[in-house]
């Protein structure tokens, strides 16, 4: 209390009471800044776990759904190639505008700006030699990896798979980190053998007779 009875704070309470408020905000500030920084950790971990969640979907789907198919017109083995950092297969056309018809398909890595990602890719199925892939769509990102492997009847994993009389059983997908595997899951093809299917040219309405031609 100031002398003659007027209350009040002297100097030096005024200056504790500023140095308990900056040493308290200060405190404030680096738990604040602590739980931001493990927050924001917290949040790009799960990002990353639902990026992972929807490529490994779209992996899954696709591949699962892998036709016994031949570009040969029926003779040599289906086409299903397979390694371990990719996979090519035929499967029903998907997307905008797809109609009633087969497509090759490519899942594999490709070097871009960003890394080394992993895309999907399609080309028109027909015979002869595989056309160019188009339309790539990346599935997964760095730092991430999708690792292969693929079992048939044996159940024995393998890291490729081609020119066999059949389609793999079951295809395993892994994906890897520079800190190790982020998630693994193995799944079975819907169609390993049969009904076969072979590559035709495109056949063309034959002409109309003179008969018609003259109605």
């Amino acid at each position: 209390m100031r002398p003659g009875g007027e209350a009040g704070f002297s100097l030096l309470e005024a200056l504790a009471a500023v140095a308990i408020t900056a040493a308290l905000m200060s405190g404030l500030a680096t738990v604040a800044g602590q739980w931001t920084l493990n927050w924001r950790h917290g949040f790009i971990a799960l990002q990353n776990a639902d990026l992972i969640g929807l490529a490994v979907d779209r992996i899954v789907e696709d591949v699962a759904a892998a036709e016994y198919a031949r570009l040969d017109g029926g003779q040599g083995a289906p086409l299903f190639r397979g390694g371990p950092t990719a996979v090519t297969f035929v499967r029903q056309a998907i997307g905008p505008g797809a109609g009633p018809q087969l497509e090759i398909v490519r899942i594999a890595e490709a070097e871009t700006g960003a890394g080394v990602e992993v895309e999907r890719a399609h080309a028109s199925f027909a015979p002869g030699a595989i056309g160019a892939f188009r339309d790539a769509t990346p599935l997964l990102r760095p730092p991430f990896q999708l690792v292969f492997a693929y079992a048939g009847a044996d159940g024995q994993w393998r890291s490729q798979w081609g020119g066999e009389a059949k389609l793999p059983r079951v295809v395993r997908l892994t994906v890897r980190s520079e800190s190790g595997v982020v998630f693994t899951t193995a799944f079975p093809l819907k169609v390993t053998a049969a009904p076969e299917i072979a590559a035709q040219p495109q056949l063309q309405a034959p002409p109309p007779r003179a008969n018609e031609a003259s109605q």
